[in-house]
């Protein structure tokens, strides 16, 4: 009888040191995710879950994505040879917050991905055709992000509608 009071008792912290360690390893192992995780963006901030004004014609159900989240919709293919990063083109581009208020406009030539215009179009406009027309809608942080700009407010998500005028030399 001797013999199996120890035992038990030396089963007994056994168990009790492996809970000690699987909670601890599942503690070490939330923070690990928590660190490769990070908090969801506020909803007003996620463009599919946002409402949009019935005049911008937005239907992220028929938007392809870009990987780093840039929706968009060729709703005019155009002619000729796609462009691409580093091409120079002449644009006309219109801005809208989701509830309809415009905040951009402008007819002007730039350099595809040379920062001239919010990264979510120095992104989207590749592949486009002289002549194309493509809607966009853009997050946050492709966009003027936490900062917000002149008219843009903090994390607005922005649609855009581009129209691709021609290929520049």
């Amino acid at each position: 009888m001797r013999r199996r009071k120890p035992l038990l008792i030396t089963v007994l912290l056994l168990l009790g040191a492996a809970c000690k360690a699987d909670s601890a390893a599942g503690r070490a192992a939330e923070s690990i995710r928590a660190a490769f995780d990070p908090p969801l963006p506020p909803p007003d901030t996620i463009p599919g879950m946002l409402q949009y004004a019935a005049d911008l014609q937005v239907n992220i159900s028929e938007m392809a994505q870009l990987p780093e989240g840039v929706l968009w919709t060729d709703l005019s293919l155009g002619e000729g040879a796609e462009v691409a990063t580093g091409d120079s083109v002449a644009v006309a581009l219109w801005g809208w917050l989701p509830d309809g208020t415009p905040v951009d406009s402008a007819v002007t030539a730039l350099s595809i991905g040379g920062g001239q215009v919010i990264h979510g179009l120095d992104l989207g406009i590749p592949g486009m055709k002289p002549g194309g027309r493509r809607q966009f809608v853009i997050p946050p942080g492709l966009a003027y992000g936490a900062e917000g700009g002149d008219n843009i407010p903090p994390n607005a998500v922005l649609v855009y509608l581009v129209d691709l005028l021609t290929k520049l030399p």
